[in-house]
């Protein structure tokens, strides 16, 4: 345990570390996220709110702190739906028109735009009844997290008329999702289920995507007809809230989802489903139930051209099964042609590196007894052993240290883990997380200037860091966002890149993958980072166990859960939480300390523990690699998304006699993501798809030779 002599900065340090709040009042960050996660998958989704009225419910903020300072909760977002199925609707008009029997299967991608000279702008057509149900959220949320432009018909709002999907030979939307098959919700005024279309709307739509070769997706459909059965005929339906449903991809399905593992079982929970079977040969199941008895989601082709795919169970932005599948969705419906992108991140952070943090006491329920832990060059060595065999499952895999160099000065006697960082530091990323920890909310711009100096010091001369990037700051205890001082020092030393807390209010990520710049220092970016329930202040299975459930429970001081939770318990959950992170295409890094590095075993740390439970639990899903990426490179992606956002980027892809023309304008410039296009010297293949980073200045516009979708 390291000596004091009460002087200078080493006394500081003594005073930050255990001077700190009573732990009555610490808890753990990630508690934000985790109780709107609970909220959101507590019942089963549908569409549209029940006759009775019910809809969305919140619990009043928590005020509490965690891991260095204090954080306050917003109250829970999702809605939790009545649970309820589909239910038959009334076309509002005296009848139909005569349904289009359907023909073979049209192979995917065979259908080009008609005509030469014919367009097609790069946007989507997303239609809701009216706006409430939780496949209309869903939808939106994910194209949101990819960037695809869109727009929004709620169609008991606004009538649908032809002249607003095409003009003569230009078509305004690459294609369509109907948050429900029918666009049902509940007519007060007629007392019954009633689509929101009428004949004449549902002929204008079909008209639309007949002429321009436009596919439709249905994202909740119940196969009752009208407007249409979309190849299906009805068997049942089941509630999967209490058990559920384990589905697998067809050799159809692993076309339209290449991003899944193929050999993947996936299950539906918190959702209503229809049970259906094909009509014939014309309707292509996709996903079906394990003995492969029904289709979960399929593709019906019509006579004339058109072609649907259906999905039969209710989805909501926060469902592990709408994440699985949201993205071969929309790939399917843009025909891997669309603005924007989406990669898989995991780009975990680790602070306090080189010096100690204080540990939970097991007995005395607190981390205030004294107890603390610095990792040694044991810990240090196993950690890179632990490194060297995840990058055999994700090879750009590393951890970012945020250190803190008064730890390499000699104050820490016996020290082993200095001489091993010196000896291979290469291994990992590193940033300055301030000489000494200093809180940055305060301090004047001379002192900052010396902390970050005396940081730079100990890393080029001391400890000679091989990945170092002077560029990036991990502020102690996420201080200093609103001190214009330590800004402004910051800046002028060369700083670039800070962090938020996205558990705090007003720094959560203002739109997926955006970060914000500095309202006081408009040179510094502020990249918004997660909190983790793998709290600071442990370092083995037993402390993490015997804090976890000091708070989560039954007795805990946020009783959530029926019993006490195991390490393996703990440890299956809190890897749930990131993969949902990892599917939702977040850029966001993730908060660890130098504590969860401990080798507990000689082996194993927790943070290792929890990314190999973490890295499992995807692989076991999903084919698509793993991206890693360090703070000021995720900063850099951050602001070209922005830029991209505040664009207003439009594609127009023009037909021609031998291929097509994608033709890109701005408002503003922007670097604007194409997936489905190789072009230009920022380009990539992801996943299998090729994805191009095309510079737009603003009010031009830049012209792209592609094959027609």
């Amino acid at each position: 345990m390291r000596k004091f002599d009460g002087s200078g900065r080493a006394a500081q340090h003594y005073s930050r570390l255990f001077g700190r709040r009573s732990p009555k009042a610490r808890l753990p960050r990630r508690l934000g996220a985790l109780l709107v996660l609970l909220l959101s998958v507590g019942a089963p989704v549908a569409c549209g709110p029940a006759p009775d009225g019910s809809g969305s419910v919140s619990s009043p903020p928590s005020r509490m702190t965690s891991a260095h300072h204090e954080v306050t909760l917003a109250p829970p977002a999702p809605q939790r739906m009545k649970t309820s199925p589909l239910h038959p609707v009334v076309i509002p008009s005296a009848r139909l028109p005569s349904p289009t029997a359907p023909t073979p299967p049209v192979p995917r991608g065979s259908t080009p735009i008609p005509g030469t000279g014919q367009q097609l702008d790069l946007k989507l057509l997303v239609i809701s009844a009216d706006g409430t149900e939780t496949d209309y959220a869903a939808v939106t949320t994910f194209l949101r997290r990819i960037g695809i432009p869109f727009d929004s018909l709620i169609a008991t709002q606004t009538p649908l008329v032809a002249g607003m999907l095409a003009s003569g030979n230009h078509g305004f939307y690459q294609g369509v999702i109907l948050a429900t098959g029918d666009l049902e919700y509940y007519d007060t005024a007629t007392v019954q289920w009633t689509s929101a279309f009428d004949d004449a709307e549902w002929s204008t739509l079909w008209d639309y995507e007949r002429t321009f070769g436009v596919r439709q997706v249905t994202s909740y459909t119940s196969p009752y007809g009208p407007p249409s059965t979309y190849g299906l005929n009805l068997v049942t339906y089941q509630d999967t809230t209490t058990a559920p449903l384990s589905v697998q991809l067809t050799s159809a399905g692993q076309q339209v989802f290449p991003d899944l593992a193929p050999n993947g079982i996936f299950d539906i929970r918190y959702a209503w489903t229809y049970l259906a079977t094909p009509t014939d040969a014309t309707t292509t199941p996709l996903l079906t139930t394990t003995d492969g008895q029904y289709a979960i989601a399929s593709v019906a082709n019509y006579a004339d051209g058109r072609q649907n795919l259906t999905v039969t169970t209710a989805n909501s932005p926060y469902l592990l099964h709408s994440m699985f599948f949201s993205y071969g969705i929309i790939n399917w419906v843009t025909r891997g042609l669309f603005l924007g992108e989406r990669h898989i991140n995991m780009a975990p952070q680790v602070d306090d590196v080189l010096i100690e943090d204080d540990t939970w006491d097991v007995n005395a329920l607190t981390d205030t007894t004294g107890l603390t832990y610095r990792i040694s060059g044991s810990d240090y060595r196993a950690l890179i052993a632990w490194d060297n065999q995840v990058r055999n499952r994700v090879p750009m895999l590393t951890l970012e240290f945020a250190f803190n160099g008064e730890g390499a000065t000699g104050i820490y006697p016996s020290d082993t883990l200095t001489p091993a960082v010196k000896q291979r530091s290469a291994p990992f990323n590193w940033i300055t997380h301030t000489y000494d920890h200093a809180n940055l909310d305060a301090i004047t711009y001379a002192d900052t200037t010396t902390e970050l100096q005396l940081n730079r010091k100990v890393a080029n001369k001391t400890l000679a860091l091989q990945n170092y990037d002077s560029t990036a700051l991990v502020q102690p205890d996420v201080s200093g966002l609103y001190n214009l001082a330590f800004q402004a020092a910051a800046y002028d030393f060369g700083i670039r890149y800070v962090v938020s807390d996205t558990s705090q209010p007003g720094w959560d990520n203002p739109a997926p993958n955006e970060g914000q710049w500095s309202s006081i220092e408009p040179g510094l970016f502020i990249v918004p980072r997660r909190p983790d329930n793998l709290f600071y202040n442990v370092t083995t299975p037993e402390e993490w166990v015997s804090e976890y459930n000091h708070f989560y429970a039954p007795g805990g001081l946020i009783p959530y859960w029926d019993h006490d939770l195991s390490y393996a318990e703990i440890l299956d959950f809190e890897s749930d939480m990131w993969l949902r992170d990892l599917i939702s295409w977040s850029d966001d890094p993730r908060m660890f300390h130098q504590s969860n590095l401990r080798a507990f075993d000689g082996v194993h740390s927790l943070l290792g523990s929890l990314i190999d439970a973490t890295l499992d639990k995807y692989f076991r899903f999903y084919s698509l690699p793993v991206r890693y990426l360090r703070q000021s490179a995720i900063g850099g992606k951050m602001k070209d998304r922005m830029a991209y956002d505040a664009s207003g980027a439009a594609g127009t892809l023009v037909a021609g006699a031998t291929g097509c023309t994608l033709v890109l304008s701005t408002a503003q410039s922007a670097t604007v993501p194409v997936t489905g296009v190789l072009t230009g010297p920022k380009t990539e293949i992801y996943g299998g798809q090729s994805v191009s980073y095309v510079t737009v200045r603003g009010g031009a516009s830049v012209s792209i030779s592609t094959a027609c979708p």
